[in-house]
């Protein structure tokens, strides 16, 4: 059993090394002027991968130092690549809390059954688990450069001025009057317009940029929540192959024994 367990923490280590490594990439490429970065369908099969295996391992380990051992691996990374910070700590916590969670349904699921089913088995563990690295990326994010130049610029991104000025152009393009205009008296008007819109909204927004990087990290946490679902079934379906390998090469085994079962009646 050690030796397994050795084997998996292992993958755990690489595959959660390699995703950090993404993760720390793109929160310090973008700015708040370009959101652009290299996007590596690598780094999303990574992530797959990586939460079928733990979604997998703390309920086939079942213990909970052995979980506690897996989510200490996840942790200690994360902190590498972005510092031992009080905050930082408090979202490995949190992590450690989920992974936590995800062992519990997992062993909860396997003890009930009369037949061992791995697609419930990764699906109620994998929540947890995604929902976990999606804390951890959040958190990172708080403290990213993006974050930090939005609230010390004290004004939005130029995308949004540009995205206010493609508004104004579609408006005034619209209106019988400007299509009768020069092209320059055009330009000329949309400019002054997009620049008084900007610096309004700058005005406005201005006393609280300073909160920009909890509503960054907290906006991120809900678009990443919100597909949750798809690297859950994607782990699912991932970790059904694991499984299945695992037993094939004897890797896991399943025996029959008889149980006794506890049925309710009126």
């Amino acid at each position: 059993m050690i030796k397994k367990l050795i084997i998996s923490n292992a993958l755990i280590a690489l595959l959660s090394w390699q995703f950090f490594r993404y993760v720390d990439y793109v929160l310090n490429i973008i700015t708040p002027e370009s959101f652009s970065f290299d996007f590596e369908p690598a780094a999303v099969i990574n992530f797959v991968i990586l939460t079928s295996i733990v979604s997998l391992a703390l309920p086939l380990f079942r213990k909970r130092r052995w979980a506690l051992a897996s989510s200490g691996i996840v942790g200690v990374i994360f902190l590498s690549f972005f510092g031992f910070t009080y905050i930082n700590l408090v979202g490995v916590l949190i992590a450690v809390a989920l992974f936590e969670y995800a062992r519990f349904v997992g062993v909860e699921e396997i003890d009930q059954r009369t037949k061992i089913n791995s697609r419930m088995i990764v699906r109620r563990g994998a929540t947890g688990v995604v929902l976990a690295f999606f804390v951890l990326i959040s958190f990172a994010a708080y403290q990213s450069p993006v974050a930090k130049g939005i609230a010390e610029a004290e004004q939005l991104p130029s995308a949004t001025q540009q995205l206010t000025r493609s508004i104004v152009d579609s408006v005034i393009g619209t209106t019988e009057t400007q299509k009768k205009t020069e092209n320059t008296e055009k330009e000329k008007i949309v400019n002054e317009i997009t620049g008084n819109v900007f610096q309004r909204l700058n005005s406005i927004l201005k006393p609280y940029f300073q909160y920009a990087p909890p509503l960054l990290a907290f906006g991120l946490f809900l678009i990443l929540w919100g597909l949750s679902w798809l690297f859950v079934w994607l782990s699912v379906l991932v970790g059904m192959g694991i499984f299945w390998l695992l037993k094939k090469t004897n890797m896991v085994r399943i025996e029959k024994r008889n149980v006794e079962a506890e049925i309710l009646e009126i």
